[in-house]
């Protein structure tokens, strides 16, 4: 008997790896996600369900005219519940785009703030930008600044009004008799329509296109 196992050892260990040409079927990555989605959202039912099962019998124990709840009716009374939150919640979110029209775009499942501002709080950003240069060109000979960091114009007056203080898109070196030449714009993060600060201190709202090619013959000027 000894010598038999000692012989099926040895065979199992001088055995080489099999080389099969058998075909494996799996998931692809999006399904294999989609089934962890799945799989934690069960989890976290199920758990719930036994929570509000738990916490029913607790309160039961002392209103006995109240009827114990089994673990199905308890599923049934989570299910019920998440139906309601996500009710309420999908309330909230159409009143709030009915309050503030415009101000949401949607992603993915929910909604979130469009990061730039309104057009009037734009436009008063970027004349309070005006009036610094031009006060500092005045001063300088009708030079606006080299450069944005100037200690006669504030921090606050280079920023634009997103919510990350982005600051405005500048070019140095300009000159007040320069009409045609931009001075300033919005940086990218507000689209296709810009505003665009002229030489001549006239502020327009422009494509992007328009605001690159303007630019690029400046530079060639």
């Amino acid at each position: 008997m000894n010598k038999r196992v000692a012989f099926c050892v040895i065979l199992v260990a001088g055995a080489s790896r099999a080389r099969a040409g058998m075909t494996v079927y799996d998931l692809t990555d999006v399904a294999r996600l989609r089934l962890e989605d799945i799989s934690f959202f069960l989890v976290l039912l199920v758990l719930c369900a036994l929570g509000v099962r738990f916490l029913w019998n607790s309160v039961q124990r002392d209103l006995p005219t109240v009827p114990r709840l089994t673990v199905g009716k308890a599923f049934c009374l989570t299910g019920l519940l998440s139906l309601g939150m996500l009710l309420v919640l999908s309330m909230i979110s159409g009143a709030r785009e009915l309050l503030t029209p415009g101000a949401w775009r949607k992603q993915g499942h929910e909604y979130r703030l469009n990061d730039p501002a309104s057009d009037p709080m734009r436009k008063m950003s970027i004349e309070a930008l005006r009036a610094a240069l031009m006060a500092y060109a005045n001063a300088h000979e009708g030079h606006f600044p080299m450069h944005d960091y100037v200690p006669e114009i504030p921090e606050k007056v280079w920023q634009s009004p997103d919510r990350y203080g982005t600051r405005y898109i500048y070019f140095g070196g300009r000159q007040l008799s320069s009409s045609n030449q931009i001075v300033a714009c919005e940086p990218l993060n507000f689209g296709e329509q810009r505003f665009a600060l002229f030489a001549s201190g006239e502020i327009r709202k422009l494509p992007a296109q328009q605001i690159r090619d303007k630019v690029a013959n400046q530079g060639r000027e």
